[in-house]
């Protein structure tokens, strides 16, 4: 949890890590984007929700097969707990997230969206089937034992896709994709946002057409990190600050 400096009530970000198998860990350099999130008085909440590496294997594989499943009451207690502080404001609480993170977040907006006031996905799957089926070959074996076989647990991986929900969206939403991703492909978000744009919803989409699975490049990280939070700034601050 990183607190902003300051009385009052504070907007929050619920930060959700990709990986899924990795970890949240308090370290300046891990992720500058929560100090400037900070700086510019938002609340972050980063928690290690199940799947994440460093609570023993089996915590870690609760996620395998799951994707979309029990992940969804953590994500949902971590807002529950949001709304229990004094210093959160409850009407103002973001859900972000990149790759797995990406997914979690349209899970959030989709399937459980009483709780946000915004949210921002990056390069984050939309269809499970259509993610198994696009990633590179020597993914395979992997993603079936990861997320499911887009052939034989059709169903199951439908019914846990963010894209089978996106008419329960009732909040703004970011996408930021790299056109050169070649693990969550463009075409993900674009199936996204197109049924978000159908239904009159409120989508912003960016595609960086120098970049994929995320930034390699400093000016791009900073484009992102920028962008990402002048949205958030604008929507959940009542006098936005200047960039």
């Amino acid at each position: 949890m990183y607190r902003p400096q300051g009385e009052g009530q504070f907007p929050v970000v619920l930060s959700i890590h990709g990986g899924p198998e990795a970890q949240e860990r308090a370290r300046y350099n891990y992720n500058g984007l929560y100090q400037y999130l900070l700086s510019r008085g938002f609340g972050v909440l980063a928690p290690n929700i199940r799947g994440s590496t460093g609570y023993g294997i089996t915590y870690q594989k609760l996620i395998h097969r799951d994707w979309g499943g029990d992940e969804l009451k953590d994500i949902e207690h971590a807002a529950i707990y949001l709304r229990s502080l004094d210093w959160v404001d409850s009407n103002r609480i973001a859900v972000y997230g990149g790759s797995f993170g990406g997914f979690a977040t349209l899970s959030a907006i989709t399937r459980l969206p009483d709780y946000w006031a915004l949210a921002v996905d990056l390069v984050g799957p939309a269809n499970l089937v259509t993610f198994a089926k696009a990633v590179p070959p020597h993914w395979r074996a992997t993603m079936k034992e990861w997320v499911g076989d887009p052939e034989e647990d059709f169903d199951m991986l439908m019914a846990r896709s963010p894209i089978t929900y996106v008419d329960q969206i009732k909040v703004p939403l970011l996408v930021i994709q790299g056109a050169k991703d070649p693990r969550v492909v463009k075409a993900e978000s674009d199936q996204m946002v197109e049924r978000i744009k159908q239904n009159g919803g409120d989508v912003r989409y960016f595609v960086d057409e120098n970049e994929g699975h995320g930034t390699t490049r400093r000016e791009n990280t900073i484009k992102w990190y920028r962008m990402i939070v002048d949205y958030i700034e604008e929507y959940l601050l009542d006098e936005p600050s200047a960039t």
